[in-house]
């Protein structure tokens, strides 16, 4: 590699070093590179993710958890890893003419490794390669050009859908709630219509994918899982990405059963997994009037529309 590093990258890699030694590594994996960048406030890293909208305490909260007990399969990472961010963020500098490895090369790399422990930190916060690719950087300096980006938006709306068969069974969860039916909602997980439907709601409002994909029904960790749970897990990631939700409204869709004396419940369930108050969680049910596969009793479907503030709008 005909590069050299710059006092950016340099610093970089000697923090990832000592990022190493802490967690009783000799060399550093991908995910110490990252951590080591995000503990410099004023360095180009964190000055870029601030940039796309996203609390650098949040991201580094994330990659201390996949580092600690909770994620010992980060840990079995081998060096290999940071070894090709740093050989992709030098051929990047090659190809910029450069010469020169900055701190926003190393980052850029990150992005477009989603295989390795801090490519997946980032793409589970929302951060690809192709939004980093879109910071501009002072050539060969590790300064990200501040006038370029957008300003971010500070509320979002996302809109989830999720429909199931009836199967015989001996009732069906809706909400997190168990309603006592000789029918359940057919599907990989439990079935639950309205979790997965306010799921894709959050999760496609934060721009971060959507419940199948998160959650496929290829993984059999995902056969019947709460989705209550899986709910939990989605409103991390979108936390992760800078926001979170702050009302959800769901119509569920049905000639049976009727939400009526269940909706106290299921708003209960939703609005803890949410981490919002009960009064901002809305839960409706309304009959197909006999029309279609739903009118025939073939099964329900749930329609859910959630709002998301910024991060820095809920602190302030």
């Amino acid at each position: 590699m005909s590069v050299r590093f710059g006092s950016g990258a340099r610093k970089a890699i000697d923090a990832a070093m000592v990022e190493a030694e802490r967690h009783g590594l000799d060399l550093p994996n991908s995910l110490h590179l990252l951590l080591g960048m995000l503990r410099a406030p004023h360095g180009a890293a964190a000055q870029a993710l601030a940039m796309l909208g996203m609390p650098v305490d949040l991201l580094l909260r994330a990659v201390e958890s996949r580092l600690s007990g909770a994620g010992a399969a980060a840990m079995a990472e081998s060096e290999d890893a940071a070894e090709g961010i740093l050989r992709t963020a030098g051929e990047e500098a090659e190809r910029r003419g450069g010469g020169v490895v900055t701190e926003g090369d190393i980052l850029r790399a990150m992005g477009h490794s989603p295989e390795s422990g801090a490519g997946r930190v980032l793409l589970e916060a929302g951060i690809s390669g192709d939004r980093l690719d879109q910071i501009p950087f002072e050539r060969n300096t590790d300064v990200p050009v501040v006038a370029a980006p957008r300003p971010a938006l500070r509320v979002r709306t996302g809109v989830g859908y999720d429909s199931h068969q009836f199967g015989p069974g001996d009732g069906m969860v809706l909400g997190g709630v168990l309603i006592p039916s000789p029918q359940k909602l057919l599907g990989h997980s439990d079935g639950d219509a309205v979790a997965h439907a306010v799921t894709d709601a959050i999760l496609g409002g934060a721009g971060v994918g959507d419940v199948g994909e998160m959650f496929s029904d290829a993984d059999a960790a995902n056969k019947g899982r709460d989705s209550i749970e899986m709910l939990h897990l989605a409103v991390e990631r979108v936390r992760l990405a800078g926001w979170t939700p702050v009302q959800v409204d769901v119509t569920v869709i049905a000639e049976s059963p009727r939400i009526g004396p269940y909706r106290a419940a299921m708003r209960e369930r939703l609005a803890h997994a949410l981490h919002v108050s009960v009064a901002d969680v809305m839960v409706k049910g309304k009959s197909n009037e006999g029309m279609g596969w739903i009118g025939r009793g073939e099964g329900l479907a749930a329609i859910a529309i959630a709002t998301l503030n910024a991060f820095e709008a809920e602190r302030s």
